[in-house]
């Protein structure tokens, strides 16, 4: 483990060269943000097209071998069926397992985009997954692909301004967004959206685990996230969890103010679009953070500053077994299965767009 450590740990300190070139042909004013927008569009031609684009251009476009769009239509089906589950788990599981790192969140928090903008931050989330999640949405060309290239180049802006930020500690937090914690983001998405959602009850084959995988596997090659992070089965996806978490600081009072901004401010702004008004009681965050300890288990909870939640945790259980009679529904009637599919991905989408809609559309280039 300490070899594997000490080879995580030089991640801290690499950024995304291709992304960050463009980056910084845009702060000098040679790169202008339509130019990108023309790139993930389509293919820059003709020596007109600044060098920083084109090499990024090359690398976007050019879809690895490895990627199987079988899979990824498979993965797209999955997400789909489990509906507003997935975004259940993405709120109260696996952002907050994020804020486990203290280094980890400070471009969050140096940014302001989730202390003081959280409800925006977390619809821009989910506005993501949706998109890439789409069927076809990682096809190149398609809007979740070009999301993709729209947070990579932003990332590298983040880079670009702490860098300069005189109170950015190089030494404890290394490089600002580094190779090492994209890795660590991406795992959220993928490794623990599984395991969040086998908390819940859903069930999933050895096929669609292999496939969501995959997709989060492309996600993050798009995103920037350098090969010898790039997960490709669920046992490097655990391997490389442990590494993180045996290198990674603990979580300081950034984590724990992140968390609070996160249950107490951005999911209940997010559900407001869902619920009924009624529902939107004083009641509402304890249940939250009732649901989440659940999820996280109490010594996790605690460490991230969670209230101390008295008494059994029946919320999961009981979700789970909800859950899992429409599972087992699912498993004997092609019709549930495709009723399923259908309706996540509606409501998946139509919850995106209400939750966006007091401050327009997600656009993705917003460093601040």
């Amino acid at each position: 483990m300490t070899l594997a450590v000490d080879r995580y740990r030089s991640f801290h300190t690499q950024g995304d060269p291709l992304a960050d070139d463009v980056a910084a042909g845009i702060v000098a004013g040679r790169i202008a943000w339509p130019a990108l927008e023309a790139m993930l569009a389509g293919r820059p031609q003709g020596p007109d097209a600044p060098a920083p684009l084109r090499a990024l251009a090359d690398r976007l476009w050019a879809t690895p071998l490895w990627v199987d769009p079988a899979r990824l239509a498979l993965a797209s089906e999955v997400v789909q069926r489990t509906g507003v589950l997935g975004g259940v788990v993405l709120a109260l599981y696996a952002l907050p397992l994020g804020y486990l790192s203290g280094a980890g969140v400070k471009p969050l928090v140096s940014t302001g985009r989730l202390v003081d903008r959280a409800p925006r931050r977390l619809a821009e989330t989910n506005r993501f997954l949706v998109e890439v999640t789409r069927p076809g949405g990682m096809a190149p060309g398609a809007e979740g692909w070009r999301i993709c290239g729209r947070v990579r180049v932003v990332h590298a802006l983040v880079r670009q301004r702490l860098q300069r930020d005189p109170d950015w500690r190089h030494d404890a937090w290394g490089l600002p967004v580094n190779q090492a914690h994209m890795a660590g983001t991406n795992l959220l998405f993928s490794l623990h959206g599984l395991d969040g959602l086998r908390t819940l009850g859903v069930r999933f084959s050895p096929e669609e685990v292999d496939a969501l995988l995959h997709l989060w596997r492309a996600v993050g090659h798009q995103v920037g996230v350098v090969d010898e992070l790039s997960c490709a089965t669920e046992a490097d996806s655990r391997r490389l969890w442990a590494t993180i978490r045996a290198a990674e600081a603990p979580p300081d009072q950034d984590s724990r103010a992140l968390a609070r901004s996160l249950i107490e401010q951005a999911v209940p702004a997010v559900l407001g679009h869902l619920l009924p008004a009624g529902a939107r009681a004083p009641g509402l965050v304890p249940l939250l953070y009732r649901l989440s300890t659940a999820l996280l288990g109490r010594e996790t909870a605690a460490a991230l500053g969670y209230p101390p939640v008295p008494g059994p945790l029946l919320a999961a259980p009981l979700l789970r077994t909800l859950v899992g009679g429409v599972e087992s529904l699912r498993g004997e009637s092609p019709r549930a299965r495709a009723l399923l599919v259908g309706l996540g991905g509606r409501v998946n989408a139509a919850l995106a767009d209400a939750a966006l809609q007091a401050e327009g559309p997600a656009r993705f280039d917003q460093v601040a």
